[in-house]
């Protein structure tokens, strides 16, 4: 029964006294977060286009980090939108005899063999990865809209 007490007194105490140690401190909204502006500002980012490559004219761009899904270094806006029934990266990149090879200049990216499944003896591109923009996506020079050390 003691203890009961005990935990009322605490928590009445806290509930009582916190709104006190708090004091009439505010907050200027644009010293919160990490972004340098107003919470309240939407950062709008610059209007850009897609370098205007095409498959197979574009060389291999590096990688972000070791490790790193590759790039697309061409325009992929007449390929979209990519489903299950219809994947035109398939056209290019689905070819498993040239796994390991040395490729040439214009040789498209051949998809590695984490992308494929075995489906009744056979070899087929998963249905897992069918969405290759998900990991894979087309650059441009485009400012950042925050700063990053990554």
């Amino acid at each position: 029964m003691k203890s009961r007490a005990f935990i009322g007194f605490a928590m009445l105490a806290l509930v009582g006294f916190g709104p006190t140690q708090a004091g009439d401190q505010t907050f200027d909204p644009d010293q919160m977060g990490l972004s340098p502006v107003s919470v309240f500002e939407i950062p709008a980012p610059e209007a850009f286009t897609y370098p205007d490559t095409r498959p197979g004219s574009g060389e291999t761009l590096p990688r972000g980090f070791p490790g790193a899904p590759p790039q697309v270094p061409h325009r992929i806006e007449t390929y979209l939108p990519i489903t299950l029934q219809s994947n035109r990266c398939l056209g290019c990149h689905d070819d498993l005899e040239m796994i390991g090879q040395e490729l040439a200049a214009d040789d498209p990216t051949p998809m590695p063999m984490t992308h494929y499944m075995e489906v009744e003896g056979r070899v087929v591109p998963s249905g897992e990865n069918h969405v290759c923009t998900h990991c894979h996506v087309p650059q441009a020079d485009v400012p950042p809209l925050t700063g990053s050390t990554f």
